[in-house]
């Protein structure tokens, strides 16, 4: 019997700092389904691949994954008998930032206490915990090989490059997320090769709305940063390679057409080909039923749509965490739902 099941908890492995976890959803406690208090040790690995095994046979005794219910990220797929072979990584094991968005967790009205808290957190040796993967065959070829954080260029450059090198001797697709705060010589390394996208999460499109969302004072220096990296990516002649644009939606704040105008004209200026848009998750949490608190989302929503739709330069990418929430606001209007 093939019973529904979830992508991420069959295929991918998330390392953060102290657990390893089947994704990255904070919407349901998964830090009880494998193993938390994770130290880097390749014992604790064996443990999390034993229990996962175990928790995957109860799932497909009781017909459906606990975590069903209640996630929004849910990536719905059927179980299958075959081996068990990674086909995403999340590399998070350190949690060092360089800024302090006011959508993170844990965020404050305080800096200092917030960047306290994240910036002194322990971490890990991550190389011995992949190179045990490798040996044991269990990374896919064409993995998804995802370097988050924390803020990865705040990494030691010596283990960012390493991971770099990783990715790609294991040929892999390499996805890095960054606040662009940073310019990274590690990163550029990653652009000038095949298969790599950068994201950055910019959210705004003023200098204002910016600091008032990252809480630094970088906006000049990360659209400075944008420009470089683009330009990199653009000589490795690869549409596998680019850099992309984020733009979290929050309702409140920079959910306005204005501000939505001025960072697609930002986007143009430094010639960016790929924008993601995404909703603050603690607000879809806590609103995804609400009908009435959805009409401001719906509409700056639309309004992204109806400015790049059919833009022959800027595509929107809404293949993503919250996909589905935000296609339902327009798929009565527009019928290619994954664009890019």
């Amino acid at each position: 019997m093939r019973n529904e099941c979830c992508e991420f908890l069959l295929h991918q492995v998330a390392f953060y700092n102290d657990e390893i976890r089947p994704c990255c959803s904070f919407t349901i406690d998964k830090r009880k389904l494998f193993y938390n208090n994770f130290s880097g040790d390749i014992q604790g690995i064996k443990d999390y691949l034993k229990a996962r095994e175990k928790y995957i046979k109860s799932f497909k005794e009781n017909g459906t994954a606990p975590c069903l219910n209640g996630c929004t990220i849910f990536e719905k797929t059927l179980d299958t008998d075959t081996s068990f072979k990674i086909n995403n990584l999340i590399i998070s094991h350190r949690t060092y930032c360089s800024c302090n968005c006011i959508y993170c967790e844990p965020s404050t009205g305080d800096t200092k206490k917030r960047k306290e808290i994240i910036n002194k957190k322990k971490h890990y040796q991550i190389k011995p915990i992949l190179k045990y993967l490798y040996e044991e065959n269990i990374i896919e070829e064409n993995c998804r090989f995802l370097i988050c954080g924390g803020e990865c260029s705040e990494y030691p450059r010596e283990e960012l490059g390493w991971l770099i090198y990783f990715a790609m001797i294991t040929n892999c697709n390499m996805l890095i997320l960054s606040s662009g705060i940073n310019y990274s010589k590690e990163i550029e390394t990653a652009l000038e090769y095949k298969k790599t996208v950068l994201k950055i999460s910019v959210d705004s499109g003023t200098k204002k709305t910016f600091e008032k969302i990252k809480r630094v004072k970088k906006y000049n220096e990360v659209w400075k940063n944008i420009k470089k990296y683009i330009q990199i990516s653009q000589k490795s002649n690869s549409v596998d390679t680019y850099v992309e644009l984020k733009y979290i939606i929050i309702p409140g704040i920079n959910d306005t057409m204005e501000e939505v105008d001025a960072f697609i004209k930002k986007c143009r200026k430094v010639k960016c080909k790929y924008v993601r848009i995404d909703v603050e998750h603690f607000w879809v949490e806590e609103n995804k039923n609400n009908i009435e608190k959805q009409k401001t989302v719906k509409k700056i929503i639309n309004y992204f749509f109806d400015k790049l739709y059919a833009d022959k330069e800027i595509k929107i990418d809404i293949e993503g965490v919250y996909k589905d929430w935000l296609w339902a606001f327009v798929q009565d209007k527009y019928t290619n739902h994954q664009m890019g």
